[in-house]
């Protein structure tokens, strides 16, 4: 009987800790209160870098005169067209119509317009020239327990509670506590940690996410539940009183 109820005990406990052992659940900002105000900043303005694409589309009450300033429309392979579409190359400039090559590298898309709207002027093109400058190519990719996946983003801003949102995979088994985002600038790239369980996450310089912004979910480990660790505890204990009767039970009948 001795032998018998020592492997018992370890299956029943072993038993009770696979039992408990669940994921915590997902719970975003934690530590928001009700009713209380928090500091909302707008979203940063995103800077042109080298390799962007970016599309300018110049305007004027006469057509005839932001013709020139216009490039012919292009599809690409997948049928997909595009007006007005300007590569940054590697020196951070464009190639412009009529107004050659410009510098646009560092600069917001505020600015981009800006510089064209001044040396339209300057150059005595168009005296009230309306111009609209675009991201294309603003993509987040996301890898990790929330799926692999290159996210294209519409307009010109997008947070990272939306691209998580976006994902549409957050379990229990996501680290979101511990959620990494990689950004890559001015030639160097470095990574932040952020916790989607702090309403500290709306502080972080990558709460607002820039273009080629790689976020990073990974997998946590299994933990006890606050339920379970109380259940495991009970059972712990119910078998420890149980060891001590079946001990004392076989040293009485000795």
């Amino acid at each position: 009987m001795k032998n018998f109820f020592k492997p018992t005990a370890a299956v029943l406990l072993l038993a009770a800790c696979v039992a408990c052992s669940t994921p915590a659940k997902v719970n975003f900002l934690k530590d928001m209160e009700y009713g209380k105000d928090y500091p909302a900043p707008p979203a940063p303005e995103l800077v042109v870098q080298r390799d962007d694409c970016i599309s300018i589309l110049v305007a004027s009450d006469t057509p005839e005169l932001a013709a020139p300033f216009n490039l012919l429309p292009k599809r690409t392979e997948d049928g997909k067209e595009y007006l007005h579409h300007y590569l940054v190359d590697r020196d951070g400039r464009i190639d412009f119509p009529v107004l050659g090559s410009i510098p646009v590298e560092g600069l917001t898309l505020k600015q981009v317009k800006e510089v064209i709207v001044k040396r339209i002027r300057e150059g005595g093109y168009i005296q009230e020239p309306i111009v609209e400058v675009n991201l294309d190519n603003f993509t987040v990719t996301v890898v990790g327990k929330i799926g692999n996946n290159v996210l294209p983003v519409e307009g010109n801003s997008i947070n990272l509670l939306q691209v998580i949102a976006r994902s549409g995979q957050i379990t229990g088994q996501s680290e979101i506590r511990e959620v990494m985002v990689v950004r890559t600038e001015n030639g160097v790239r470095r990574s932040y940690k952020v916790n989607l369980q702090s309403y500290e996450l709306f502080d972080s310089p990558v709460f607002y996410l820039k273009q080629n912004d790689v976020v990073y979910v990974k997998q946590r480990g299994s933990n006890l539940s606050s339920a379970g660790q109380v259940t495991l505890s009970i059972v712990s204990s119910g078998l420890t009183l149980v060891n001590i009767i079946m001990n004392y039970i076989l040293w009485s009948s000795r």
